[in-house]
């Protein structure tokens, strides 16, 4: 994790800059929406692969399901084997990776826990705010006697937040007195400001508002909701809301997104999702409730931008999809034709009825059968029909009379 983390802290780090050469107000703000933008760039051919297989396997199941059902009773080695190797033959007919649905879900979930690191302690991985707090520190060290004592009075007073004593105990006998300050809250800036004296803190006056204004964007970014609502600022609410609001859509855009032929309520499959449509929302907004704002802040800018990605994918999928739905209608119409089966059947003509009761065929060989009745004959002379001899014989009497 070592490597990616440094990997994305180096790329958090030049948009940092980037943006501190244009503005040094909301700085960090800035410098987290643009990172959320370049990750999910980077992560985009995951989603997109992910995407066409969830979508390309849904189209071939009427194939997968016949392989399967040619080979449901045979659980000998050699069918086996022929089962698995028509199942791969498919695959490749249709350019299909069956691991490939999973697979960037496996990759994307270490990636974002190395996202969620470098977001937590930034200036660890933030040249500027490194050097920022390293400066404060120094002047702390210089000019308060026993810095130390002082700082572990405030932390008594208001702890540090679990997430950040996580990373102080991680550093172990490496961490700094800039480490812990890069951690403070408002509350216990304020409060350190008590505690020294007015000239020590007129020192810190220019570094504070150089970092008030890197780390500010419409809230300080290394406070918590948690902190600012105890501080009667209510409206940080609207933080965690915004969190799981912004999960629940994008959950909603995805499903639909990737299952658009699943339908039945009944389906297990689908109610698995749907309950985790609800969990995850609630998740989110109880996680960013606790967290630093500059991690909720990603988190929702993570969810707008994947909507916005999301719609391209959409189409750029759909565009591969009608291109495999063609493939897999000239073979299925191939497959019919072969098997002798024709869109337009010729009728059948009706065998002969008596009565309403089909005529029994007589016995003999079919070739009897075939032969046309030879009409009957007397004295090997042909009988003429009575019609004719009735005929003959009137026109006789005719004569005669």
């Amino acid at each position: 994790m070592g490597i990616i983390n440094n990997f994305f802290g180096m790329i958090l780090n030049l948009i940092f800059e980037g943006v501190a050469m244009i503005t040094p107000v909301c700085t960090l703000g800035i410098t987290i929406i643009v990172f959320t933008i370049v990750t999910r760039l980077l992560l985009t051919p995951l989603q997109v692969k992910q995407m066409r297989t969830t979508r390309a396997m849904s189209k071939i199941q009427p194939e997968l399901q016949k392989i399967q059902k040619k080979y449901e009773n045979k659980k000998d080695q050699q069918s086996q084997m022929a089962y698995s190797q028509e199942m791969q033959g498919l695959y490749k007919k249709y350019k299909i990776s069956p691991f490939a649905g999973c697979l960037p879900m496996l990759i994307q979930f270490p990636l974002i826990i190395a996202l969620y690191n470098v977001l937590r302690q930034p200036s660890t991985y933030i040249t500027k705010l490194g050097e920022l707090y390293t400066q404060i520190a120094d002047v702390l060290a210089n000019n308060v006697t026993n810095v130390s004592d002082v700082i572990n009075k405030i932390l008594e007073q208001i702890p540090l937040s679990q997430n950040a004593m996580i990373e102080i105990q991680r550093l172990g006998e490496n961490v700094t007195l800039a480490d812990t300050l890069s951690h403070f809250t408002t509350d216990q800036w304020a409060l350190l400001h008590q505690n020294v004296s007015p000239q020590v803190f007129a020192l810190l006056e220019k570094l504070l508002e150089a970092k008030h204004g890197f780390e500010y964007f419409l809230v300080n970014l290394v406070d918590s909701p948690a902190q600012l609502v105890a501080n009667g600022q209510y409206l940080a609410f609207l933080i965690p809301i915004a969190a799981g609001a912004s999960t629940f859509i994008f959950s909603k855009i995805t499903m639909a997104a990737s299952q658009p032929t699943q339908g039945t309520d009944n389906n297990p499959a689908n109610s698995m999702i749907k309950t985790m449509n609800i969990i995850m929302p609630i998740m989110m907004g109880v996680f960013s409730y606790q967290v630093a704002n500059g991690l909720a802040l990603y988190w929702i800018a993570s969810n707008i931008i994947m909507m916005v990605q999301q719609m391209w994918v959409n189409k750029y999928v759909d565009k591969q999809q009608a291109i495999l739905e063609e493939q897999l209608r000239k073979d299925r119409e191939a497959e019919m034709a072969k098997a002798g089966v024709k869109k337009k059947k010729k009728k059948k003509p009706k065998p002969p009825t008596e009565g309403g009761q089909p005529v029994e065929a007589k016995e003999g060989t079919q070739e009897e059968s075939a032969k046309k009745v030879k009409p009957a004959t007397e004295d090997g002379q042909p009988v003429k029909k009575k019609k004719k001899v009735v005929k003959d014989q009137t026109s006789e009497n005719t004569k005669q009379d």
